[in-house]
């Protein structure tokens, strides 16, 4: 597996909650969205589905391209995904590397709450409530 060095991430919205990774590492606390690296020829839309399994053991249908996130000097693709179950379990690489110092837990996170989380990157962040408040009209 080769990396791009391209991360595609996942917008999953259900119940007026969001799919969120809360991660713990080398001390820090944060959140991320579901995603990972884009393999050399692997089209973001697959990487985002796969990835999105593989950390939550959800199946996702693409519905579209929600932004770019500009971030280390990359275009990082955000897509809008809609799953059909709100059950998460952790699963491939993120489940073997999981540890007490090192871990990820999926998890639903109101939206009222997505404005104060410490959720990385911050960038794509404001883009995301950015464009949720404009998908809802």
């Amino acid at each position: 597996m080769v990396r791009t060095g391209i991360r595609a991430s996942a917008i999953v919205v259900r119940d007026n909650k969001i799919l969120l990774i809360h991660r713990k590492k080398e001390g820090r606390e944060y959140r991320v969205f579901p995603g990972g690296g884009i393999e050399e020829g692997e089209k973001g839309e697959e990487t985002v589905l796969r990835e999105l399994e593989e950390e939550t053991g959800l199946k996702g249908k693409l519905i579209k391209l929600a932004f770019f996130d500009v971030n280390f000097g990359a275009n990082h693709p955000f897509y809008l995904v809609e799953v059909n179950s709100s059950k998460v379990k952790l699963g491939g690489p993120e489940l073997e590397r999981n540890s007490e110092n090192d871990w990820y837990n999926p998890e639903w996170v109101s939206l009222s709450k997505l404005s104060n989380l410490n959720l990385l990157p911050e960038s794509a962040k404001v883009k995301v409530i950015k464009f949720l408040g404009e998908s809802s009209h």
